[in-house]
């Protein structure tokens, strides 16, 4: 493995800092590596190198600026299983779901390479006849992302690098400090794939540095994290003239299940939605509301398989190398990624075991060596308090009532956040106004509140996002959309009936 450098103009370069911070191991608390703390000198350094490049870059073919990616695609099939074991060491990740995480990965840079040969713009009638018009995608210029622990290398290095990159733009990714080795692989992959000198550059610190980054001389920050951060990234770009971003921040996601559905599809869906990475998921569902005609038989079912679900390190033989690789465990789900939100689970889960209006089904508790905890599952009404309309981020499940769609759709949307929700029912008519009323970015009918595919948009509104999606749609939002109009008259003429 490459050491803990930055990388920046083309090469791998030790910090100029003595500062570092600890790469921790979620599953025993130690230190796996330690990282630079990169200067504001060195960051500056980087959004020079990519300020750069850009100018040179921007007027490569785009069908040749997309044919890094299928080079990059190859190299992640090779690299597939080196890839996984790195996320899942530094997450505690699942070994299934980190390969299907390099999957995602895998199917955003093979997206971006198709992307190069589909159209880059729209041809549009012009209301004079000897006019032509068209609408354009410029890239915007130097892109800044800081990405997330919890999906480390899909998130910043492809859904959001990737179509920054063949739409011309030129990129700096500050890593989260929880797992910065994932992105560090991604980008020796890009390095390894002939990215051109300045096109991406890495830069690794703690918050500090994601500040430096969000505050230099770049045009567009995409930001993957808490609502709090991302309220201050707005903030910044909107007392700069020319500074956009795009903030897919939290949740407080749902599954509504309707009393005639598919009850075991919606347990299973349930189950998945709620402790899939430890609950860790952006969309994780930590509100179940189901419909009360179902309401006893599903929280006795739903307590049943969560008992089941239990925390463990994702392969069985941590640090050992068996036939090639190393093996992976049976463990449903894995600890959380610090100690800091350990601590935030807790105390959610201590409002609930002190709320007398609470049953509670199972009362989570933490474990060490590492940062574990079992599921915390209750019952309740729907009211006003915290544990209920605040993010959690962890194995904490509410199971609220409802007696009408209405009730349904209101309890839905009684949060600050509207990132995802999972509607299960056989009823199209239940489903369609969920679909129009709800407040979401992705609705999954007759799924739970997990189903992200690279193709299409993902994000949210109110305080879970800004309106820019990623995934799919983060070529719209490293770009400017331009009109051009051309006049083939030898007269002027204007629209409108002008004169």
């Amino acid at each position: 493995m490459i050491p803990e450098q930055n990388y920046i103009n083309g090469e791998w370069v030790t910090s100029e800092t003595q500062q570092t911070f600890d790469n921790i191991d979620p599953c025993t608390g130690q230190v796996i590596a330690k990282y630079p703390c990169t200067s504001h000198r060195e960051v500056d350094g980087a959004v020079s190198s990519a300020r750069e490049a850009f100018e040179v870059w921007r007027n490569v073919s785009r069908v040749q600026r997309a044919e890094v990616l299928y080079r990059v695609a190859k190299l992640i099939e090779e690299r597939r299983d080196q890839l996984a074991q790195a996320i899942s060491m530094e997450t505690g990740k699942n070994y299934n779901e980190s390969i299907a995480e390099v999957n995602e990965a895998l199917h955003m840079a093979q997206y971006a390479f198709g992307s190069g040969r589909t159209p880059q713009g729209e041809a549009v009638a012009s209301e004079i006849s000897s006019k032509d018009s068209y609408m354009l995608r410029k890239p915007k210029g130097v892109v800044a992302i800081i990405s997330p622990w919890n999906f480390p290398l899909a998130i910043g290095a492809f859904w959001c690098a990737a179509p920054a990159i063949v739409e011309g733009n030129t990129v700096i990714i500050k890593p989260s400090e929880d797992a910065p080795l994932s992105t560090q692989l991604a980008v020796e992959i890009y390095h390894d794939a002939g990215i051109p000198t300045g096109v991406l550059n890495l830069v690794h610190g703690e918050g500090m540095t994601g500040d430096w980054l969000a505050r230099g001389d770049v045009d567009h920050i995409c930001f993957t994290g808490s609502a709090e951060v991302g309220q201050h990234i707005r903030k910044l770009c909107a007392e700069s003239w020319n500074k956009t971003c795009s903030c897919e921040l939290g949740s407080k996601s749902a599954v509504i299940v309707f009393d005639d559905a598919n009850f075991d599809m919606a347990v299973s869906a349930c189950i998945a939605s709620s402790f899939k990475l430890s609950g860790q998921r952006c969309v994780s569902a930590s509100r179940l509301i189901v419909q009360r005609g179902i309401y006893d038989k599903f929280c006795d079912s739903f307590r049943h398989y969560a008992y089941q679900v239990k925390a463990g390190p994702p392969f069985t033989d941590r640090g050992f190398i068996v036939g090639g690789g190393l093996i992976p465990s049976d463990y449903y789900m894995g600890p959380l990624i610090n100690q800091q939100q350990l601590d935030r689970v807790q105390k959610y889960n201590k409002m609930v075991k002190e709320d007398p209006e609470v049953d509670v089904l199972i009362h989570g508790t933490a474990r060490t060596p590492g940062f574990y905890i079992s599921p915390t599952v209750y019952k309740t009404e729907w009211r006003d308090v915290p544990y209920l309309k605040e993010e959690v981020f962890g194995p904490h499940v509410a199971i609220i009532p409802f007696d009408t769609i209405d009730d349904a759709i209101n309890i839905y949307n009684d949060t600050d956040y509207g990132l995802a929700v999972g509607v299960i029912t056989e009823d199209f008519k239940k489903a369609r106004a969920c679909r129009d009323r709800c407040d979401y970015g992705m609705c999954y009918w007759n799924g739970g509140s997990i189903a992200a595919e690279s193709h299409l948009a993902f994000g949210g509104v109110k305080k879970s996002g800004n309106g820019f999606p990623s995934a799919a749609r983060t070529f719209r939002a490293v770009t400017h959309e331009v009109s051009w109009t051309v006049n083939h008259d030898e007269h002027l003429q204007f629209p409108q009936g002008m004169e």
